[in-house]
């Protein structure tokens, strides 16, 4: 058979742009083999990949708009045209889709009550997660191969949701889950009615493509994807390599953090890179090697310069010369630094933090402080939240318990690994109620708020780090600093 795609994706990808036409400048549709806006994209490796087998393409401005909704028309044309099915041309006036509805009918990819009715409309709405995959499964069925139902029944658990699927869509979503077209979300869900991106189409479009036996280079080039380019004093950047083969065969130099390294999850490998009040701001380059290949790439990021409070301190001299003395700190760092020392190389958690307890926002991250008017040579490692005694306080997130006990300078205490090298505080806590080496759940209750140790008040400190260095804790719960301007609306 010869498959044919350049003809019909151009038409395709032009009736694209002709629907987009208020925001794109008409032309010629854009098979480059990058885009304008895919560099820093998770999906950059399979967009390129697939654009040079003409089989999706970008906008005529030389986009490709990766996150946008891919409409149910052009999903069918897509995965039309990767069979290298011949689809007739449309006639004057006649929708650019009907041609490629009508090959989809007779090919079987979708049945004529699918969609309730046939019209235009219908066809130019967003696609579903699980109408995308019963499309792709039905055309990989066309090409004869069966899937084993030891291989169904073992698929048809693999993801949480997947009994929310509607039941004209079940056979073939647990399908696409089995011949791994559809792998789920990083929480283990399918997402069934959520709408598919154009990137996601683009996997599948690769997938099928594999599959059909037309690519059959396999290997995709190296994709660096870092979570931000720009970074506030306190933030973490997330580095993630796809398609490497292994976190062994890329090295990484920079000059933010010493002790950088990989973890391998899965198929794609992670780190990061901490920052907080003593990172210098300015523009800083990461250099990677990959051993294996040889290549060797450069990604710069920019570290911005964060204005921190001064807070003046009045406390009892009493609470002060018992809990800020020699034994109290022999005895922090005898217990408290070595909790954060080893972290599971495997997270515990895969839904987002939540906040600890609700109050007051007294001391944002990062302040320095006056004690009884002198100055600290110590900055706030996590934000402070004034509460009531013993209102409740809550595991940030899905981890274990490195540390629990009560401590002279930072009263009872918890420290919670939560994998990879991120770990949550919990200091002056009234009282304890988990273990060392206990595995909590998000939003468990492990303690009360309290005034234990050296503080002037119950309240929680609240602490996030990666291994010891300290971190903003907004940044993970909220993408952004806490402050006092913004903790209301934030705590809601």
């Amino acid at each position: 058979m010869l498959y044919k795609y350049r003809n019909p994706i151009f038409n395709l990808l032009l009736a694209i742009a002709i629907i987009a036409g208020s925001t794109l400048t008409l032309g010629a549709p854009s098979f480059a083999a990058t885009f304008s806006d895919i560099e820093n994209h998770w999906a950059k490796s399979y967009v390129e990949k697939v654009t040079t087998y003409n089989a999706v393409a970008g906008y005529p401005d030389g986009s490709f708009k990766p996150n946008d909704s891919v409409k149910r028309i052009e999903f069918i044309a897509i995965v039309v045209n990767s069979q290298g099915v011949d689809v007739r041309a449309p006639l004057h006036d006649e929708y650019w889709g009907q041609p490629y509805i009508e090959a989809a009918l007779e090919g079987g990819l979708i049945r004529s009550n699918e969609y309730g009715t046939m019209d235009k409309s219908t066809f130019n709405n967003n696609i579903s997660r699980e109408e995308m995959a019963s499309i792709v499964v039905n055309a990989y069925n066309k090409s004869g191969v069966s899937v084993d139902p030891l291989v169904l029944n073992e698929a048809s658990t693999r993801l949480s949701d997947l009994g929310t699927v509607s039941p004209g869509y079940y056979e073939n979503a647990v399908a696409s889950v089995a011949l791994d077209f559809i792998s789920g979300y990083t929480d283990g869900t399918f997402a069934p009615k959520h709408y598919a991106s154009r990137a996601e189409a683009a996997v599948l479009s690769y997938k099928l493509l594999v599959k059909l036996g037309i690519i059959t280079d396999l290997k995709l080039p190296l994709n660096i994807v870092l979570s931000k380019t720009t970074l506030k004093q306190g933030d973490l950047l997330k580095i993630s390599l796809f398609h490497a083969a292994s976190a062994s065969e890329i090295a990484l130099v920079q000059d933010l953090y010493p002790n950088f390294k990989w973890y391998d999850q899965n198929s794609v490998i992670q780190g990061y890179i901490p920052t907080n009040y003593s990172t210098i701001p300015g523009r800083y380059s990461l250099k990677f090697t990959d051993s294996e290949t040889g290549i060797k790439l450069s990604k710069d990021i920019e570290i911005i310069a964060r204005e921190f409070r001064v807070q003046k301190l009045t406390v009892d001299p009493n609470i002060e010369a018992s809990t800020r003395n020699d034994n109290a700190y022999a005895e922090y760092n005898k217990y408290f630094i070595p909790s954060r020392e080893l972290s599971s190389p495997v997270k515990y958690y895969t839904k987002s933090f939540i906040l600890p307890t609700i109050g007051r926002l007294s001391t944002e991250f990062g302040e320095s402080r006056t004690v009884n008017g002198a100055l600290t040579n110590y900055r706030h490692s996590g934000i402070d939240i004034a509460a009531p005694r013993s209102a409740e306080v809550l595991s940030t997130n899905t981890g274990k318990v490195t540390l629990s006990m009560p401590l002279i300078l930072t009263g009872n205490s918890i420290v919670i690994d939560h994998g990879e090298g991120l770990f949550s505080v919990y200091f002056h806590l009234d009282k304890l109620f988990v273990s060392e080496g206990e595995l909590v759940e998000r939003g468990q209750l492990i303690g009360t708020v309290g005034s234990t140790g050296f503080s002037t008040g119950p309240h929680l400190h609240f602490t996030m780090s990666y291994y010891q260095f300290n971190i903003e804790p907004g940044y993970i719960l909220y993408d952004r600093s806490i402050t006092k301007d913004n903790y209301l609306e934030l705590m809601k």
